[in-house]
């Protein structure tokens, strides 16, 4: 067995070595030719500003160079908008300070983060949004309609420093919430990417999470306005991603449903051959066969069935019913699917005749006996 373990530890070595004599050139900091990449720091925000105020006008001799990496730089534009309305501040923000990558010459800027979220918190801050921007219609204390377009032609870019880095920005949408009702959220709700630095999440990459239960029950409260009432699964029988996907993959469109571009494109009937199969002489039709069945059964209505799903036929009843009212018990006789009602049996024994009445109604023997 010692000697098993010493192989095994050379082995790892060797591996060890191996790898990094693949790896030295691709992670190593010289380069070809002598080339070393010089390492970027981080630049104030002054910077950007000065490289864009100094290449407002491109009229210049001196920025004749520069013309090539601005049309080059022109396929990148939708990206930068892209980045831009990713990473805009969201209504209970009143500023977001985002980090950039841009060139030299100003020819190009990207925002260069990526605004992750944990999902139940922000379902809630958008559930209370949905509440202050019914006021907000009704008010209209933060937001003007905007007159379009709001540039002349011929007016130039207006510059961020002299026009927009003074004033002050309109106040944070925020709904007032209770200090004890609302106590697991209270102090973080409305930060941007809460809980970043706790436990209950894994760092600072912000990618994985773990709320504790009085957390989520809040976040499920304050969410209620966007979340749906639907719970049946078989609501959505054909309007789900598997039914999607086959109907990609057939070529069709589900009612109502995506239209998308065509998997297979090698699928037109009309350059088929004549077999005893497509004989219009032997086709039997009695009622149309729909989309729906095609997409539903694709093995058994379609006649080449390439990269389908088969979705769930019927999923088990769900009998769920969202309570409004929060003092009722966890489980309650709904009149919704408990409409049959309870009686109660007195010491003389009336509500056992009630009851017996009422089973044997329209018999005349029970009558004659009671």
């Amino acid at each position: 067995m010692l000697v098993q373990h010493v192989l095994t530890d050379v082995w790892y070595v060797l591996q060890i070595r191996k790898w990094q004599q693949v790896n030295s050139k691709r992670y190593a900091e010289k380069r070809k030719y002598g080339y070393t990449q010089a390492q970027k720091e981080d630049m104030p925000p002054e910077h950007v500003r000065k490289v864009i105020r100094d290449h407002g006008d491109m009229s210049s001799r001196k920025f004749r160079h520069d013309k090539r990496v601005y049309l080059g730089a022109l396929k990148f534009v939708p990206h930068a908008v892209y980045k831009l309305l990713e990473n805009m501040p969201m209504p209970w923000e009143q500023v977001r300070h985002v980090k950039v990558i841009y060139h030299i010459t100003g020819a190009i800027t990207f925002v260069n983060e990526i605004p992750w979220v944990i999902e139940p918190v922000y379902m809630a801050q958008w559930g209370t949004m949905w509440i202050m921007m019914r006021r907000e219609k009704r008010d209209r204390r933060h937001f003007k309609r905007m007159r379009f377009p709001p540039f002349d032609d011929e007016e130039p870019p207006l510059d961020y420093a002299d026009n927009l880095l003074e004033v002050d920005p309109l106040e944070a949408i925020e709904l007032e919430l209770d200090e004890e009702e609302d106590g697991p959220v209270y102090e973080w709700f409305y930060d941007h990417q809460p809980l970043k630095y706790t436990p209950f999440v894994n760092g600072p990459s912000y990618r994985r999470w773990k709320l504790p239960l009085p957390i989520m029950a809040v976040l499920y409260r304050l969410a209620g306005q966007l979340l749906s009432d639907f719970v049946d699964r078989n609501y959505f029988y054909l309007f789900e991603p598997s039914a999607f996907i086959t109907a990609k993959s057939l070529n069709m469109c589900i009612p109502g449903g995506p239209k998308f571009e065509p998997l297979f494109r090698d699928m037109d009937t009309r350059d088929e051959d004549w077999n005893e199969f497509n004989d219009i002489n032997k086709l039997i039709i009695r009622s149309p066969i729909r989309t729906e069945y095609k997409v539903a059964f694709p093995y058994l209505y379609n006649n080449r069935p390439r990269k389908v799903r088969l979705g769930v036929y019927h999923e088990p009843l769900s009998m769920y019913i969202k309570t409004e009212d929060p003092d009722l018990p966890a489980f309650y006789y709904d009149p919704l699917i408990h409409p049959l009602p309870a009686y109660k049996s007195g010491r003389t024994g009336k509500g056992e005749r009630d009851v017996a009445n009422l089973l044997c109604h329209g018999r005349e023997g029970c009558r004659k006996g009671s």
